[in-house]
């Protein structure tokens, strides 16, 4: 062990980074290089440093010449710790008591019906499909925060039409795959999902309801 990682406390040592964050500098590594401000000789040399990562300030040294903030300005945030080991930013007024984390077994996960939604959802597909169907949905929540960490899999958000989604603060990389169908903005007195994290090279789909579904509805 080395006399850093023996100290803790230290700034630059202080939490060690996931695959959220790897995956995160890849994408601006794949942006640079897409943009041709790097070669793709040096796309994978830093690829490669991006991979063996364990601090912050690891993904600095890869980064420096390419973004103007750099992660080690960010590694004081607040975090919660998910399976795999990625890390997500805890919300203003998010606790235990009101979030749900979503994990999809290989055979993949549907939510459906009148259950239960908590304002605050984190949401891994983990390479199969994970499905939330909000049409029968009874709720009094103005706002419910997704967070996705989704670098395979898909997250399908099934939505009514007075519902709204707000796309904004997903991250994607240029090999996701995004299809949005559902209304930007609720209508007065329902609900707005609001999704933020990171699609790798997973699906993110947010739709209304289908043919069958609407008819269904209308019963």
């Amino acid at each position: 062990m080395s006399e850093d990682d023996r100290h803790p406390d230290h700034r630059d040592r202080a939490v060690r980074i996931g695959d959220a964050e790897r995956d995160a500098a890849i994408e601006v590594l794949r942006t640079a290089a897409g943009d041709g401000r790097i070669t793709v000789e040096e796309l994978d040399d830093r690829m490669e440093l991006v991979a063996v990562a364990r601090y912050p300030t690891d993904l600095d040294r890869v980064l420096a010449d390419i973004v103007t903030e750099l992660p080690s300005e960010h590694s004081g945030t607040v975090v919660s710790g998910t399976q795999d080991g990625s890390r997500m930013e805890t919300r203003p007024g998010e606790s235990p008591g009101n979030r749900e984390v979503l994990r999809s077994p290989w055979t993949g996960l549907t939510k459906r019906g009148r259950w239960p939604v908590k304002p605050y959802l984190r949401c891994e597909p983990a390479g199969v499909v994970l499905e939330l169907n909000f049409l029968d949905v009874d709720t009094d929540l103005e706002i419910i925060d997704i967070d996705v960490a989704a670098r395979t899999g898909t997250l399908k958000l099934i939505v009514p039409d007075s519902w709204g989604v707000d796309p904004t603060g997903l991250a994607r990389s240029p090999i996701s795959v995004i299809t949005f169908k559902a209304n930007e903005f609720a209508q007065e007195g329902y609900p707005t999902i609001r999704v933020r994290g990171s699609i790798g090279s997973g699906v993110f789909i947010a739709r209304g309801p289908g043919f069958r579904q609407r008819r269904r509805m209308k019963k």
